[in-house]
């Protein structure tokens, strides 16, 4: 099997070869959504601004070549030369007029091939299914119109949602930072690369897409780490002794479930409390380098750092339950296993601030770009022993520099609830906090757990005589009418009247909700607008009690 591979920039993938791509029809839909681009927009703008002369390593693309189509089928890959592209077009419309001819160039070649003017030959074509939107909608123009519901505006446009956001944190990272972007959007073609395998057939793709997928690959950055800390030890026995202790430190770590990338991941920004800039093993052999430390010192405090991080993660605490739902785990996870670690006095006081501050931000729909350098403030003042004030107010310098509180609020008092990315998590959270146990047992967000309708969203003619439609329309999806339910019971209350719906919450099998702010909707005779406010209310008073304590 001959495969060519090699490094190639996106100037070389999209604007230099007369190569053309598209996705095969067997391929999943492009996927990516809000966190994704925020995600990459950041990681993009922070390599640029290293200047450091570093490429920007964006992983791989597999390829095949379609002698029919002439064009090579994307095998791996398509998520980010979509959003490449996409992006490729919001430069076109917000940087066109301001640029000149070098980057330019890039852009208009990177979406059509410039020799191919007439036939309108584009570079890249996405799942025919939805090759129409994404042509008429982005690849040809795009109307940005101003919307705070970007998805809601474009419910069928993955495309176009993606470009409105590619917008927003692009405008948001550029202008907060000063960036001259006529020389980033030179940068952004010239030193983002990927490692570019082409394959001969799509049997031979697959396999190494697999391959690829499943970490077939050389040495990892933690098997270099380790192997870069035994070969500074002078002797057999200190290198046994390490071996030995690296080897217990994973162990222990397997018995949790937890695994040693992770924590090491951890580790890491507990020792430089800011953004990794290059591969952990790198990053940590520098910190190493200037502390000066032997191997036998360093494994030993990796192995108590690691004591902490596994005590932290198997914590049975209402608190650190509501921060596992959250999607950057790293930040949290670092400020209170650095706090574990550096036995910070104030460490439950800092985990209610915690909950409060990145759950206003998740609800708000605040992206990682906002809370990132806090988080590292943050880190840095647990490290050092600050005073919990000062980490309170460094929590709320960042909210009031957002108006954050008030998106929140917003958000969560609106009627659109219901399929938000936190609706489970904050009824989950007024779960833990409506009982007084010191311990509760932690909830996972699995298939299992169901977010149930009380009125529900297909009605039935006696729930129709009870409200009207524009009551309907009010309090179907608002946290007033939402609770949960296990899947069991979720089965049995279907779209029934409300007294078979509680009967099915109470006594259905036999079995009573094991859910507090189910069984407390057992208390009312009759579901209608006035019990409706009545739960609104007392939910959302839950749910202040816990994210409105800032001073």
């Amino acid at each position: 099997m001959k495969l060519e591979a090699e490094i190639k920039n996106i100037k070389k993938i999209l604007v230099d070869d007369e190569n053309f791509f598209q996705i095969p029809d067997y391929q999943r839909p492009y996927s990516w959504d809000k966190e994704n681009i925020s995600d990459l927009i950041d990681d993009i703008i922070t390599a640029f601004l290293r200047n450091d002369g570093e490429h920007y390593f964006c992983g791989s693309l597999v390829l095949v070549n379609n002698q029919t189509d002439q064009r090579y089928d994307i095998i791996d890959g398509q998520q980010r030369i979509t959003t490449f592209t996409i992006i490729a077009c919001v430069f076109r419309e917000l940087y066109g007029n301001v640029i000149g001819k070098k980057p330019h160039k890039y852009i208009a070649n990177s979406i059509q091939d410039e020799y191919e003017e007439s036939k309108r030959k584009l570079k890249f074509l996405t799942n025919e299914k939805y090759q129409i939107d994404f042509e008429e909608t982005v690849l040809k123009k795009i109307d940005f119109i101003d919307t705070k519901n970007i998805e809601k505006s474009f419910p069928d446009n993955r495309y176009l949602q993606n470009a409105h956001f590619v917008k927003e944190f692009l405008e948001e990272r550029i202008e907060s930072n000063k960036v001259n972007i006529e020389d980033f959007i030179i940068w952004f073609y010239e030193n983002i690369v990927l490692t570019t395998i082409i394959c001969p057939s799509q049997d031979s793709a697959i396999q190494i897409f697999n391959v690829l997928n499943d970490r077939g690959m050389p040495l990892s950055s933690i098997d270099i780490l380790k192997s870069t800390l035994m070969s500074k030890l002078p002797s057999k026995e200190d290198r046994k002794a390490f071996k030995v202790k690296w080897e217990s430190i994973n162990s222990n770590l397997s018995f949790s479930n937890l695994e040693i990338d992770s924590m090491l991941n951890t580790y890491l920004y507990y020792k430089i409390t800011s953004n990794p800039k290059n591969r952990l093993d790198k990053e940590l052999i520098e910190v190493f380098a200037k502390e000066g430390k032997s191997s036998l010192q360093i494994i030993k405090e990796v192995s108590d750092f690691s004591d902490s991080f596994i005590e932290m993660s198997n914590q049975e605490d209402k608190y650190v339950y509501c921060l596992r739902y959250l999607r950057h785990k790293i930040y949290w996870n670092s400020i209170l296993t650095t706090a574990l670690f550096e036995k910070y006095s104030e460490i439950q006081k800092l985990r209610e601030l915690m909950v409060a501050y990145y759950y206003q931000n998740w609800i708000a729909g605040a992206t990682v770009a906002r809370i990132k350098q806090t988080s590292f403030n943050v880190l840095k003042l647990v490290k050092n022993n600050a005073g919990i004030e000062q980490i309170e107010n460094e929590f709320k310098s960042n909210l009031d520099k957002y108006s954050t509180t008030k998106t929140f609020k917003e958000s969560i008092e609106s009627n659109t609830v219901y399929g938000r990315k936190w609706d489970r998590a904050v009824l989950l959270l007024i779960e833990y906090f409506s009982t007084d146990e010191d311990k509760n047992s932690f909830i996972p967000l699995g298939p299992k757990l169901h977010l149930e309708h009380i009125l529900p969203k297909t009605l039935t003619p006696s729930w129709k005589e009870t409200f009207t439609s524009d009551e309907i329309q009010r309090w179907t999806d608002s946290i007033g009418n939402l609770t949960l339910l296990s899947l069991r019971k979720n089965v049995q209350a279907k779209n029934n009247n409300f007294e078979e719906k509680k009967n099915a919450y109470r006594d259905k099998d036999n079995v009573s909700t094991s859910y507090v702010i189910t069984q407390q909707v057992l208390e009312e005779s009759q579901w209608n607008v006035a019990s409706l406010q009545r739960r609104k209310e007392r939910l959302l008073n839950k749910v202040y009690n816990k994210t409105f304590i800032f001073s």
